[in-house]
């Protein structure tokens, strides 16, 4: 599933305008806070409604927005429901390269993009996501009640669903790849479970929640102004009122 993505390296390195000698990388990090190079979040049907049904609500903080519904079929009504959906630009990415320029992606991050999951007064964020894909995790700073709990813990689980695609369109390269079947670490669901005070009864069902897709979608436009990298820390975090 990771080879297919890494050829959309090639691509993240042209762009940035980057050169080699030949010589072998153990790793090489590219700026794409310049770049149109975006991460959206779309939440899962079912694991959406299960977070309203336990009266979860999503915020987006930081440099996250929150865009138009997506749509995602729904077995139980046998249609199409909306879904909401979070845009999250990718700030970094790392690869690797060997001594016949064999390319291997490692990461993508969306420093200072944050999501914020609110129950009544108290409130855990997720914040500065990245994404391994050789061990297919996406990983997050834990905020719980406005304090650090967790720097970089195990988020997401997941599958890579649509092999990366490249295209060249009126001399834009375009870079895209999407990760699905996130499911919550053992890590995220303690943190999540305990930070927003879930019931032990309810806690199991978490596990087998599918939250969702990231679709990660580069292309060598600027972006303007530039992604904020800065990453976000619990001064960035709104006051919650008094109970």
């Amino acid at each position: 599933m990771i080879s297919t993505f890494k050829s959309a390296v090639v691509g993240s390195v042209l762009a940035a305008g980057l050169a080699f000698s030949g010589a072998a990388s153990a790793g090489i990090t590219l700026d794409t806070s310049a770049l149109k190079s975006d991460a959206i979040l779309q939440l899962g049907n079912v694991a959406y409604n299960v977070s309203s049904a336990a009266y979860i609500e999503f915020g987006a903080l930081g440099n996250t927005t929150k865009l138009s519904d997506g749509q995602e079929w729904s077995e139980t009504l046998q249609k199409y429901v909306p879904v909401p959906r979070y845009n999250m630009p990718v700030t970094k990415a790392t690869v690797s390269i060997g001594w016949d320029l064999k390319i291997t992606a490692n990461s993508g991050q969306s420093s200072r993009s944050a999501l914020q999951l609110k129950r009544g007064y108290v409130n855990v964020v997720l914040a500065n996501f990245s994404i391994d894909f050789d061990k297919e995790i996406v990983y997050a700073d834990v905020f719980t009640d406005g304090k650090l709990t967790k720097t970089k813990a195990t988020i997401y689980d997941f599958d890579v669903v649509e092999p990366q695609k490249i295209s060249f369109k009126n001399l834009v390269l375009n870079q895209s790849v999407k990760i699905g079947k996130l499911k919550l670490t053992q890590e995220a669901q303690n943190l999540l479970g305990d930070g927003l005070y879930i019931e032990e009864i309810l806690r199991p069902q978490l596990a087998a929640l599918d939250f969702g897709t990231i679709s990660v979608l580069v292309t060598s436009y600027k972006r303007t102004p530039k992604a904020n990298a800065t990453p976000f820390t619990a001064a960035d975090i709104p006051a919650s009122p008094a109970p």
